[in-house]
């Protein structure tokens, strides 16, 4: 995983950005010029200052082409000789028939010489685009003489203008420098990226093998702990036997943990086996409703129920103090319902301390991440009502 963009292609994406913005600031800048003339014309009910308003506009046509075009020094020259050319109209239009405009240090008029130095942004070198820029200040204060050499009105030296050469000659180059500069942070982030990746996944493997943990030997352990001295019997024995030795196994992965104890074909053998497992121990299980619906369920998602009920049944043999659990799988819809009822002892759902690993791994964790959902009613002495949901589609392969 990377974050931002590779660092061989950087300073070419970045070089056609800022051209881009440069001639997006040109654009802005013949637009706003445009617009204060015409207004300033039509204030003063002037038609020669309207027209040159309009005119000014013109050259915007060819920047338009500019910046959806590759680039090109001849379009950029014409673009350049064009504004120029109108800024020289515009000026005399203004300054020959406006009597307050006393001098060529007028807003529009410095908005035009901006437009001009940043139509350096057709150059794609930081040394061509200096030279384009002061190319683009020499042409403003050429048009702005020519145009008060025209209205017979004295040419003035506009800081503003000069400020903006200074400020586009910096951005330009300095920002391939802080490019260079910070190239060596990329590494950085990119390292961190697969660090976070790393241990996202190592902490899913571990949530992966506690669960399994818990529903397996963990749970055998207890029955065992529950059991009369002496020998196991063979089906514990056996099952326990098994799964020592897949985790002692030197290929262990999460893969098999995802996968263990599976059957590929679409049939109710998990399903039976948990019941089998637990009606070994003591428990009478009553089936009902549609279990053939199970098989809706992706290979997955039907590993994770069959898992959480699993879970669920101990618990009931376990803490509800009863020896019958009703178990109802219907269809609802887009879902399939698995529901455990008890009549039993009942507990206090808000109070089960987040680490209770039953409850919160075996069961709520396996459930939500295939997808699904799981819903508890209980009381204490009311009994226990659990409801698994999972969705029938969208689930891999079944």
């Amino acid at each position: 995983m990377q974050l931002g963009i590779p660092a061989k292609l950087a300073p070419i994406l970045f070089a056609q950005a800022l051209s881009r913005l440069l001639l997006v600031y040109s654009a802005y800048s013949v637009i706003f010029a445009e617009a204060l003339i015409i207004l300033a014309g039509w204030h003063e009910n002037n038609a020669w200052v309207m027209w040159a308003g309009f005119l000014v506009g013109f050259p915007g046509f060819v920047l338009w082409r500019l910046m959806f075009t590759p680039l090109s020094p001849l379009s950029a020259s014409i673009y350049i000789l064009f504004l120029s050319a109108t800024l020289a109209i515009a000026a005399w239009a203004v300054l020959a028939t406006m009597p307050e405009v006393e001098s060529t240090k007028f807003l529009p008029f410095t908005l035009l010489g901006f437009a001009l130095i940043t139509a350096c942004g057709v150059a794609a070198r930081v040394g061509d685009r200096v030279l384009w820029a002061l190319g683009g200040y020499l042409a403003t204060n050429v048009a702005l003489l020519v145009g008060a050499e025209l209205a017979g009105k004295p040419y003035e030296f506009d800081w503003r203008i000069l400020i903006g050469l200074i400020i586009v000659i910096g951005s330009v180059i300095s920002t391939p420098r802080l490019l260079r500069a910070n190239t060596k942070f990329q590494i950085t982030l990119d390292h961190s990226a697969e660090t976070l990746a790393t241990d996202a996944e190592r902490a899913e493997n571990a949530r992966l093998v506690a669960a399994r943990l818990h529903d397996t030997v963990l749970a055998k352990l207890a029955v065992i702990a529950t059991t009369k001295p002496g020998m196991l019997q063979d089906p514990l024995r056996e099952a326990l036997e098994s799964q020592l030795a897949l985790i002692e196994t030197s290929d262990y992965s999460p893969e098999q943990v995802k996968h263990s104890g599976t059957s590929e074909s679409a049939d109710l053998t998990d399903l039976m086996a948990v019941i089998s497992t637990e009606e070994a121990q003591g428990l009478a299980v009553n089936l009902g409703g549609t279990p053939t619906a199970l098989l809706s369920l992706s290979t997955e998602r039907r590993e994770a129920m069959c898992s959480a009920l699993a879970q669920c049944l101990a618990n009931v043999r376990l803490h509800s103090g009863q020896s019958a659990v009703e178990v109802v799988i219907l269809p609802a819809g887009d879902n399939l319902a698995v529901t455990v009822i008890d009549g039993g002892v009942g507990f206090d759902v808000d109070a089960v301390p987040e680490d209770r690993m039953g409850i919160k791994l075996s069961v709520r964790n396996r459930i939500e991440s295939v997808g699904g959902s799981i819903r508890i009613w209980s009381d204490t002495g009311q009994g226990t009502a659990v409801m698994l949901q999972l969705p029938v589609t969208g689930g891999g392969d079944a």
